[in-house]
């Protein structure tokens, strides 16, 4: 993280979810162990992109990877550089094996206001973003354009 970093409060942020296409399929398909591997890989892959770019790895929920820019630490320019991530992230996530196919992602993004908080749950403390912003990208979600970047702000 090159950025420096912000306290929590509100600011205006940039945030991207990830999808992978067919994912309960392939899980049914491969099995644990085989989707275990791949989910290692893409993760990997996503979050090199990501910090690349000066962003954070919020979440990986499943086969989706929640991210953030300007939210943790300080990014120039986010809105323009949490897209130019989402089309590496299309890129690079083509070059997986997916059972014998390449592996397909769907990626939204929006940019906005967001409140920034560190929260508590038992032992565990993370900071995450919440407000509008975070919706709107997760609204897009609902209509997936596999291989694709959704700019939730223009939808």
């Amino acid at each position: 993280m090159d950025g420096d970093l912000l306290p929590d409060g509100r600011r205006e942020v940039s945030v991207l979810f990830t999808d992978l296409e067919g994912f309960g399929e392939l899980t049914e398909k491969l099995g644990d162990g085989p989707v275990a591997a791949l989910l290692s890989d893409y993760y990997a892959a996503v979050g090199h992109i990501v910090e690349k770019h000066g962003g954070v790895v919020d979440k990986l929920i499943g086969d989706c990877v929640f991210a953030t820019f300007n939210a943790v630490a300080a990014v120039e320019n986010h809105r323009q550089i949490a897209r130019k991530a989402g089309e590496e992230i299309i890129a690079e996530i083509s070059g997986l094996d997916a059972g014998g196919k390449p592996l397909r992602a769907a990626v939204y993004a929006a940019s906005g206001p967001a409140e920034v908080r560190t929260f508590t749950a038992g032992g565990h403390t993370a900071t995450t973003v919440v407000g509008r912003t975070v919706n709107r990208a997760g609204r897009a979600m609902r209509r997936p354009r596999y291989g694709s970047v959704t700019d939730a702000d223009l939808e």
